[in-house]
């Protein structure tokens, strides 16, 4: 018997591994051009291993799509803690969509482009989710309060998100060749700008 000891690797580290691949490939090549075996063979993570986790592939997708939406949700969170005015908060809104496509830009891709009714059929689209929800909630008080401009909600989403969006989505598209970060200030003036009273 050799010296040499096997790796084993913890459960929750397989499973973590299978869930990043799987939203890697399920970006790259699309949910329904994604197989279990392909999975197994970019993860290292077995089939077995991965079916003890998971029913079937919809379920491992599930996986993905909640844990996607949480971490985001919950950096929100974090970086509205020490935020009080309207304005502050949708820029941490802005802020962490603009680390994001810097740092984990398969993350932001998965939230951009997923079409996650093609494979979950009561999943609501990722403009009702939690996120989305709390920048609605954050325009609506700005309205009330006075200072954002009295409009459609749904314009004044489209006004400032879009300006966002955009900025992050000609980002990962390499259109935009210089990191968000560092046109962000003006990327938030003219989000501000497009609804400010």
């Amino acid at each position: 018997m050799s010296g040499e000891k096997k790796r084993h690797i913890a459960p929750h580290e397989k499973m973590a591994k299978v869930l990043m691949v799987a939203r890697e490939l399920f970006v790259e090549k699309g949910y329904h051009n994604v197989s279990i075996p392909a999975i197994v063979k970019a993860s290292g993570v077995s089939t077995g291993a991965i079916y003890s986790y998971f029913d079937n592939k919809e379920s491992l997708a599930r996986q993905i799509h909640d844990n996607t939406l949480e971490e985001f949700n919950q950096m929100l969170q974090q970086r509205l803690e020490h935020v009080t005015t309207v304005r502050e908060q949708l820029e941490a809104f802005a802020r962490l969509s603009f680390d994001i496509a810097e740092s984990d830009p398969v993350m932001m891709e998965y939230m951009l482009y997923m079409k996650h009714s093609e494979f979950m059929t009561d999943a609501v689209p990722m403009c009702f989710t939690e996120p989305f929800k709390a920048v609605r909630v954050m325009l609506e008080e700005g309205m009330k309060t006075g200072v954002i401009r009295q409009q459609d909600l749904y314009a004044a989403a489209i006004s400032y998100i879009g300006v966002v969006l955009r900025a992050v989505e000609l980002r990962l598209l390499c259109v935009v060749n210089t990191p968000l970060q560092e046109i962000t200030d003006d990327l938030l003036y003219n989000a501000w700008a497009a609804i400010k009273k």
